[in-house]
């Protein structure tokens, strides 16, 4: 009896995943597809000031992020801040901008969880997700970026990046103007 619940278990795991697979990629597009959006609009604000104005805006520094942890009594994962801002200044060099050295924008880590890897791997999406959100506070707007994922082979420094791009997104957004 145990053995056919086991088989059935396994089964419908091995069913699941593909499923999963497919919902995830078309997630990964969708938010691919929401940054550079985001990025046109920038880009299109920027020169619908004119000539002139274009050119400060994409030459304007972007400032660096200031990360904490603001999430309770969550898991910290000291490998998380490093990654975020590595995304955000590679995504600033990617769109010519730069990072000031002296201009700051306040990030807030509010909302985290990692699957252990061994489970996201054996398990996929009946795992659960692993999430990250962001609050960012930036000359007195506030911002977020968030990210989930049920994949299995992309775990907690995927969605690093992807928040990463975000607060480059939204705050070159801001800059822009």
């Amino acid at each position: 009896m145990s053995k056919r619940l086991g088989w059935t278990v396994l089964l419908c795991a091995m069913t699941a995943m593909p499923a999963a697979w497919a919902q995830e990629e078309t997630k990964d597009k969708t938010d691919a597809t929401a940054t550079a959006t985001a990025t046109a609009q920038a880009e299109a604000s920027a020169s619908a000031d004119g000539e002139q104005d274009r050119a400060p805006a994409r030459s304007a520094a972007l400032p660096k992020l200031h990360i904490v942890w603001d999430c309770g009594d969550c898991e910290h994962n000291d490998k998380v801040p490093p990654l975020i801002e590595e995304a955000y200044a590679a995504e600033a060099q990617k769109h010519s901008a730069q990072v000031s050295a002296d201009d700051t924008a306040e990030v807030a880590i509010v909302d985290i969880r990692q699957r252990p890897p061994g489970l996201r791997v054996a398990f996929g999406i009946m795992a659960g997700r692993d999430r990250l959100k962001l609050r960012i506070r930036y000359q007195g707007r506030e911002y977020e970026a968030n990210e989930t994922s049920a994949n299995i082979a992309q775990g907690l420094n995927s969605l690093s990046a992807s928040v990463g791009r975000q607060a480059y997104a939204q705050l070159a957004g801001k800059a822009a103007r």
